[in-house]
């Protein structure tokens, strides 16, 4: 097998720092800020805990982490996020180099770098950045134990069940990695297949120890991850069929909406190098060596491949049809296509040229995206004030323009205690005038629990607080005026499409 030269990895590694650096200089020209859930995760990691109302803890403590070590800064909450997406890339190669040498690894890595998933959502702070590390993790620890003996096959399993057990804790799609491992125990040559058997039971006891702290604090709390996770999992299942022609209707155009979107997310580099091999008449040298140095092997590349990359592509359409699955549902997918396509391209001897092209492409067109604002601008469609906007940072503007706006009329009342029947308010606000450490509560006209803060910091029935503030899109709940009377509005302000209105409420007994 061809070993890569010392200028080769230090040629990759500057190109990976670039990339790196050009996301974030990226995310900086694109004027957003924080999406709620990304202002979610950065409050929850103000305080560790084995387990969240929607989430499990990974990505909680890599932002944690990620601030410790730069700060609270937009891009110091994303830091450690986006570095996930680069090493997932670096994974990647070299799970293609020990498979198949130097150039399948350049080849994986860089298609990886630069699709779509990875130039937009690798801008965002989502668990999918973690589960893709794990996800890469898991497919080169399984090939390398698979494939040693002894010990080191024993410490291979070890590391190939952490790796699992660390990807359910980033998200429980993780979970389909079970899926993938059957099918290479079928696939598995009969005289191997005990082996793998045997060495899966070890990374799964592993995984499983990885998983019982978080177990433990489902169960002290009532299993509120696992159950918010099937709730939003099955909401529309029974729905869907129930409604008739109707349901199936919006049943097919959920799971075309969502195969389009898978390809969708693979990008133009993927397409060019698909196109490019697809028409490249085969070399018999280069199928020669590849068959040489897959001799010893388990599994074939494909087959390895399509393993990690067909079974969550196939949950994420089946849950697209009986409800409604995200476009990212099944990103890991791409880490099989990437290595599939990339063994393919080294077999079909396709040129370094054509391939940075290609990557250029997909870099271009994310970078393009990142920073374009409203895209319907790009085909002279002018949008018009409080009309929907093709901005895909359009969630994440505007929140901090109006919360500093705000901050004058709110300092004074730092100590009083904040209400908020918002979530998005409650996490933005907690974010934004972080400075001020405002005292944040949920309210909820109806006692319910819909997310983690009325959860954990739901506003007591029986408070006594002569003053409270109330910091809302919409003025105060009836309800609530009914035990604060005394109602002022201290500031109101809009940015973009975030309007909010802060509002001092008082019993009828608050001195003035």
């Amino acid at each position: 097998m061809n070993r890569p030269t010392p200028s080769t990895l230090a040629i990759l590694v500057l190109l990976s720092c670039a990339l790196l650096a050009l996301r974030m200089v990226e995310f900086t020209l694109s004027g957003a800020g924080l999406h709620v859930d990304e202002a979610q995760y950065w409050l929850w990691s103000r305080d560790l805990q084995w387990g969240y109302f929607s989430k499990p803890p990974v990505l909680v403590a890599l932002i944690s982490t990620s601030t410790a070590i730069f700060g609270n800064s937009i891009l110091a909450v994303k830091a450690l996020a986006m570095t996930c997406w680069i090493l997932s890339a670096w994974v990647l190669g070299w799970l293609a180099y020990r498979m198949s040498g130097i150039r399948t690894a350049i080849f994986a890595g860089g298609l990886f770098s630069t699709t779509l998933v990875s130039g937009l959502l690798g801008l965002s702070v989502t668990t999918d950045a973690p589960l893709t590390l794990c996800w890469a993790l898991c497919m080169v620890t399984l090939w390398e134990a698979a494939h040693a003996s002894g010990t080191r096959a024993s410490l291979w399993w070890m590391a190939c069940g952490l790796s699992l057990g660390l990807g359910v804790l980033s998200k429980y799609s993780a979970l389909a990695l079970g899926i993938s491992a059957v099918w290479l125990l079928v696939a598995a040559p009969s005289t191997q297949r005990r082996s793998v058997f045997l060495g899966g039971l070890l990374a799964s006891a592993v995984a499983v120890l990885v998983l019982v702290p978080h177990l433990l604090w489902n169960m002290a709390n009532h299993w509120p991850t696992a159950q918010h996770t099937l709730e939003i999992t099955v909401q529309e299942t029974g729905s869907t069929v129930a409604k008739g022609a109707g349901g199936w209707r919006r049943a097919l155009t959920s799971g075309l909406e969502f195969s389009l979107g898978q390809l969708l997310i693979l990008g133009p580099s993927m397409w060019l190098v698909l196109f490019w091999v697809w028409r490249k008449p085969h070399t018999n040298v280069t199928a020669a060596t590849s068959t040489s140095s897959q001799a010893a092997a388990i599994w074939s590349t494909r087959t390895y491949a399509l393993a990690f990359a067909f079974p969550i592509l196939a949950l994420g359409l089946i849950q697209a049809l009986k409800s409604k699955a995200l476009i990212n549902w099944s990103v890991p997918m791409t880490l099989g296509m990437c290595l599939w396509l990339a063994y393919w391209a080294n077999e079909k001897v396709l040129s370094l040229h054509r391939f940075v092209w290609a990557c250029l492409t997909g870099v271009l067109l994310s970078g393009l995206i990142a920073t374009g604002g409203d895209i319907k601008q790009w085909v002279g469609i002018q949008t018009q004030a409080h009309q929907s906007k093709w901005d895909i940072w359009g969630r994440m503007r505007g929140w901090d323009e109006s919360l500093q706006t705000l901050k004058p009329s709110l300092e004074p009342y730092r100590d009083v205690p904040w209400l908020t029947g918002d979530r998005s308010t409650l996490v933005q606000t907690a974010y934004s005038l972080r400075s001020l450490q405002p005292k944040l509560y949920a309210w909820n006209s109806d006692g319910s629990v819909h997310h983690h803060f009325e959860w954990k910091q739901a506003w007591p029935a029986d408070a006594d607080a002569k003053a409270v503030i109330w910091l809302n899109p919409n003025a105060p709940h009836p309800l609530l005026l009914q035990s604060y009377p005394k109602a002022r509005l201290l500031a109101e302000a809009t940015s973009g499409r975030i309007t909010l209105q802060a509002w001092l409420l008082e019993t009828q007994g608050a001195q003035p």
